[in-house]
């Protein structure tokens, strides 16, 4: 009797789990991960309360997932750096002069070479030397510094003896100095027309190698200043003797070189970098019709 009350007993203290279990449950598909209508090559499992799947990532889909993307025969890419999945890698190793960039997953020219004077080149590389197997840019007049692009210049002026603006005097008030102003200033010449001869002078140059999607500027007045140094200024024209360029300060027709900015003075001249025939400099501002400017236009790295 005591035996009966005790399967009793047990059996009812089965109940509550049982009902909590039935509360619970589901069968719907959805919420037990089954939402797939087909699985490719059947490679899944049937959800048992209707017809949706749950299937099975292939190899190459967790590899994706995980990173594993690259076939590292890219540009400046010598093969993989890392371990394989599914026959590609997450991170690849460069050629010489150039590192990996894990947030654009591309090898970047290193430009810690890049100083005032030495020779850019189309690859983003730098060099002391004139490199015959690459397509020189330009020289390094200002160096990258942080999020703060360097900059280079043509080896020799694209113009001399050129007016700034051949239409009547007027304010345009483009007056903007910093460095980075350089482009922005440019282009504002260049939408006023094509009386701004210097400034459309230098948006039309296209030399080979210019990188896609980047022009060539008339540089801002800080850009000029920061050349007006002498040590700064042997360097560069080190650079370009190197280059066999034109010197800045041999670039014109008469005895004085004017290497015009986009940086406007007031409503009828311009900022300038003079240089005479010795090597001389000095920051001036010149008449925009009759200033007799040189274009070395600029481009940013």
């Amino acid at each position: 009797m005591k035996f009966q009350y005790l399967l009793i007993g047990t059996s009812l203290s089965f109940i509550p789990q049982t009902i909590n279990a039935q509360c619970v449950a589901t069968q719907d598909c959805a919420t037990l991960g089954y939402t797939e209508t087909s699985c490719s090559g059947g490679t899944g499992v049937k959800c048992p309360f209707g017809n949706k799947w749950a299937c099975f990532k292939s190899e190459s889909e967790i590899c994706n997932d995980l990173g594993f993307t690259l076939s590292c025969t890219g540009t400046n890419q010598n093969g993989g750096a890392s371990q394989t999945c599914n026959g590609k890698y997450n991170i690849c190793k460069c050629v010489a002069n150039f590192t990996w960039n894990t947030d654009t997953k591309s090898c970047e020219a290193n430009t810690s070479n890049c100083i005032i004077g030495a020779l850019y080149y189309s690859d983003g590389t730098c060099s002391d030397k004139l490199e015959s197997s690459k397509t020189l840019l330009g020289v390094v007049i200002y160096e990258k510094s942080g999020n703060e692009n360097g900059w280079i210049m043509a080896i020799k002026p694209i113009a001399t003896d050129i007016e700034w603006n051949t239409g009547n005097a007027y304010s345009t008030g483009i007056t903007d100095k910093v460095v980075s102003a350089s482009c922005t200033n440019t282009k504002k010449l260049v939408a006023l027309g094509s009386n701004f001869k210097a400034a459309n002078k230098a948006n039309s140059y296209k030399p080979t190698g210019t990188p896609s999607g980047k022009s060539w500027c008339l540089p801002s007045y800080d850009l000029l200043n920061n050349i007006n140094n002498s040590t700064k200024f042997t360097k560069i024209n080190l650079g370009i003797t190197t280059a066999k360029g034109t010197k800045l300060g041999a670039g014109s027709v008469i005895n004085y070189e004017a290497v015009c900015s986009s940086t406007e003075y007031d409503s009828s001249s311009v900022w300038d970098l003079d240089v005479d025939i010795s090597g001389r400099l000095n920051m001036e501002n010149r008449d925009k019709i009759y200033g007799n400017f040189s274009v070395r236009p600029v481009l940013p790295f």
